[in-house]
């Protein structure tokens, strides 16, 4: 696991090198580790910082470009830090018959802000998925990964506070 300084305004250089080490440790110099070594990355700060993909870059052999093209085809893979509380608004048919546009609607006028982005604050991040899979609830949302179901726009204003 990689241990991060814990004093606000770390040095870079040392976060750097630790994680050099760990790639070392844990990854074969080889292009066929790209992914996984994104999803450690991932695992470990919950985004990829762009400094730690350069890392990536150098520890592979590979152009940054070919690293940040591979990081911005994963939907899973997120490049910007998230907030702090996590918000999915279902997007998938049967939770867009039932109301989820007017639902994201409301969250994004809530918050002034549109899906995809974090509020000014860092406290949360809206997001549309495709298809939760929670089809007998729609309209759902997920907030930190915990569904709620048939939920109206006020509801979804109230669960997020």
């Amino acid at each position: 696991m990689l241990k991060r300084p814990t004093c606000k305004g770390a040095n870079l250089t040392s976060e750097r090198n630790i994680l050099r080490r760990e790639l070392r440790e844990n990854f074969p110099r080889d292009h066929g580790q790209l992914l996984p070594a994104l999803h450690y990355l991932h695992h470990q700060f919950g985004h990829l910082p762009e400094w730690a993909m350069e890392v990536v870059s150098w520890h592979l052999g590979i152009a940054v470009s070919e690293v940040y093209g591979a990081a911005t085809s994963y939907t899973e893979l997120r490049i910007d830090k998230p907030g702090k509380h996590i918000v999915r608004v279902c997007t998938g048919l049967s939770c867009w018959a039932n109301g989820a546009s007017d639902v994201l609607a409301s969250l994004q006028s809530r918050f002034d802000m549109h899906s995809g982005s974090t509020t000014d604050d860092g406290q949360f991040t809206l997001e549309e998925i495709p298809c939760g899979f929670v089809c007998a609830l729609a309209p759902a949302i997920e907030m930190d990964g915990a569904w709620h179901g048939r939920v109206s726009s006020d509801d979804a204003s109230r669960l997020i506070k």
